[in-house]
């Protein structure tokens, strides 16, 4: 990489990226950018060894992304892990934003896991938060949410929460698994028998609401599932006791 390599600059709602004359150039879905170009959600950046990928959100004055955009971002996404088996042949919209949140997630947590590795929970805070609360409110909206991207949200949420110790990321795991009607995940429900013993101030409403919401779906919950909801009611129990 050069010392100035790139330039992203948001113009007239658009993201544009131009090549600051660098030795070894800037390269957009593999074609070298002369001098500059205007980027749309799912453009692969490539500068010196690093892929970027641009996200699929709002910008000012962008207006509404067109459907083909959307189809574009996830086609790119779909090509940078063509190794993952098909799990169907449908391409509605739905499904398309589906894999964009679990593989956002991904690149997302890559950064994170170092920051996190340092407690430096503030900074952590600032890569994951954005973006976890949007996996909330779109679920909040009926937008399908993959267990698998569900999964790795609460276990984030339980990691800032254990370096930040702010009982909102606990009360986030809650509200998170209670809009999807599922008992959360066994090593989530581990981490937070431990939160829980630390940190104060948990939605105990919120979370004995979630143990309705769960007895009320025991009739099509497996064995497996119906003991983490014993476990689940253990942390009510333990949360009433702070």
């Amino acid at each position: 990489m050069s010392r100035q390599h790139g330039e992203f600059r948001v113009e007239d709602g658009f993201v544009t990226l131009y090549d600051l004359k660098s030795v070894n150039g800037v390269f957009v879905n593999g074609q070298k950018v002369e001098r500059q170009t205007r980027l749309v959600p799912g453009d692969r950046v490539t500068i010196g060894s690093q892929d970027l990928i641009l996200k699929a959100r709002m910008v000012p004055g962008a207006g509404e992304r067109t459907a083909n955009d959307r189809r574009r971002f996830a086609e790119t996404i779909h090509q940078q892990h063509s190794d993952r088996p098909s799990e169907g042949s449908g391409n509605s919209e739905q499904s398309d934003d589906a894999t964009i949140q679990g593989d956002g997630l991904d690149l997302l947590a890559t950064v994170a896991d170092k920051v996190l590795a340092l407690r430096r929970g503030d900074d952590a805070e600032r890569i994951l938060a954005t973006y976890l609360q949007t996996l909330l409110e779109k679920a909040k909206n009926g937008q399908v949410c993959p267990a698998t991207t569900a999964e790795k949200a609460a276990i984030y949420a339980v990691k800032l929460a254990s370096v930040t110790a702010k009982a909102q990321w606990v009360d986030y795991c809650i509200d998170f698994y209670s809009i999807l009607e599922r008992p959360l995940p066994g090593s989530v429900v581990d981490s937070l028998y431990d939160l829980l013993r630390r940190i104060s101030g948990v939605n105990l409403a919120a979370l004995r609401e979630y143990v309705a919401i769960l007895h009320a779906a025991l009739g099509r919950l497996g064995p497996a599932e119906k003991f983490l909801v014993q476990r689940i009611e253990g942390l009510e129990r333990l949360a009433a006791l702070r």
